[in-house]
C-alpha cells in the first residue's frame, strides 16, 4: 500500500509540474495550453449578507442551481478533468439545501470540495452535515478582529459572533476527517489595524491558514470600471503599506499566512497605484472556469458569458474563439 501511495504521490507532483510549465508557457502567449486550474460552481448568487464590498446582494433573489442540474455539470467537468478541485460559492453557498448532497456527488467523482463562506448558517448540525458528505475545505470571511468592525463591514449585526461559533463548531469534529479550515480576509480602510490581530486569531483558532485580498471593484456594481481608490472602503496608502509589510515579516515565521511574499508585494504596488494591473498580465483566462447557477461559464466574475456548459462540452467552451478574444 505504501509503494502505491508513493506512486500516486509521485504521479501527482510530475502532474503539478507539467502543469506549472503549461501555465508559464499560456501567460507568454496569452493562449491556454492548459486546462483551468480553478473550477467555481457559483451555485447561488443569493446571499445572506449586506456587505459594504460587494454588490451581488443588492439584485432580486433567484432560484438556486439544483442538485440534478449540478450532477449533469459535475459529469462534465469530470469526464474532462478527471480526479480535480472545485470551489462551490457564490451569494453565501450555503443557502443551497442541496449543497450537502452536491459535495457528496462530487466526492463520488474523486473530486474534493472548497466552498466559501460567510459562515453564519453554520451550526452544530450543519458543519456535521458537511462532515458526513465529504466537504474537503472551508474558506470562512472574517473582515474584522472584533464585532464591531465585522459586522460593520458585512452589513449585519452578530455577523462576527455567528462566523467565530461555526469555526468552533467545525473544530468539534472528528480531527481525522473534519475539513480544512480557512479565513479570508479583504485589506480594507475600517480594518487595516487589525490585519495583524487576525493572523494571530487564525493562529489560535488552529485554522489551517489565513489568506488576504486587496479591496477590489465590488462584486455585481454598475460602476466596477470606476478607480477602486473612490471606493469609501479604500485604505489610507502609507498605512496600508506598512502593514503589509509587516504581515510580510510575519509571514517567514508564521506558516499560517498563506499569501505568498510575492502576492504580498502585489498588493503594496496596487495600494500604492491600482492602476499598476493595467500593465500586468491577468491568469484568470488561463485559470479560472467559473459556472453559474444558469450554467453559463466565464473566466472572471466581471466578464461576458463565454457559452453554456448545459448545451456544450467544457472543452469546446474552455478553447472556443469567444473565451480567446475575451483573455
Amino acid at each position: 500500500m505504501n509503494l502505491i501511495r508513493k506512486a500516486k504521490t509521485t504521479k501527482n507532483n510530475l502532474s503539478a509540474q507539467w502543469q506549472n510549465i503549461l501555465i508559464k508557457t499560456s501567460l507568454n502567449l496569452d493562449k491556454p495550453l492548459n486546462k483551468p486550474t480553478s473550477v467555481i460552481f457559483d451555485l447561488t448568487p443569493n446571499c445572506v449578507l449586506r456587505c459594504k464590498q460587494c454588490d451581488i446582494w443588492k439584485n432580486p433573489p433567484v432560484k438556486h442551481l439544483s442538485y440534478q442540474k449540478s450532477k449533469v455539470l459535475i459529469d462534465k467537468i469530470h469526464s474532462w478533468l478527471g480526479e480535480s478541485y472545485v470551489f462551490f460559492t457564490g451569494g453565501e453557498p450555503l443557502m443551497n439545501q442541496d449543497l450537502p448532497k452536491i459535495i457528496k456527488y462530487a466526492h463520488k467523482k474523486g473530486i474534493l470540495s472548497h466552498i466559501n463562506s460567510a459562515a453564519t448558517l453554520i451550526n452544530d448540525k450543519v458543519a456535521q452535515k458537511l462532515l458526513d458528505n465529504h466537504l474537503f475545505a472551508i474558506s470562512i470571511s472574517l473582515d474584522g478582529s472584533i464585532p464591531k468592525t465585522h459586522d460593520y463591514l458585512r452589513g449585519r449585526t452578530g455577523t462576527y459572533n455567528r462566523a467565530v461559533q461555526a469555526i468552533e463548531h467545525l473544530q468539534k469534529l472528528p480531527s481525522s476527517k473534519k475539513p480544512k479550515i480557512y479565513i479570508n480576509t479583504v485589506m480594507m480602510k475600517d480594518n487595516v489595524k487589525e490585519l495583524e490581530e487576525l493572523i494571530k486569531f487564525a493562529s489560535q483558532q488552529k485554522t489551517d491558514g489565513i489568506s488576504f485580498q486587496c479591496l477590489l471593484p465590488n462584486l455585481g456594481s454598475k460602476n466596477s470600471q470606476l478607480s477602486p481608490v473612490t471606493n469609501p472602503l479604500w485604505p489610507e496608502t502609507g498605512e496600508m503599506v506598512e502593514t503589509i509589510k509587516r504581515i510580510m515579516k510575519l509571514s517567514k515565521s508564521n506558516k499560517i499566512v498563506l499569501t505568498s511574499p510575492d502576492d504580498l508585494n502585489l498588493a503594496i504596488q496596487y495600494y500604492k497605484d491600482p492602476h499598476v494591473l493595467d500593465s500586468m498580465t491577468c491568469a484568470a483566462g488561463i485559470n479560472n472556469f467559473i459556472i453559474d447557477h444558469l450554467g453559463d461559464v466565464r473566466l472572471c466574475f466581471e466578464y461576458s458569458p463565454i457559452g453554456n456548459l448545459f448545451k456544450e462540452s467544457p472543452a469546446k467552451i474552455w478553447w472556443s474563439k469567444k473565451s480567446q478574444k475575451q483573455r
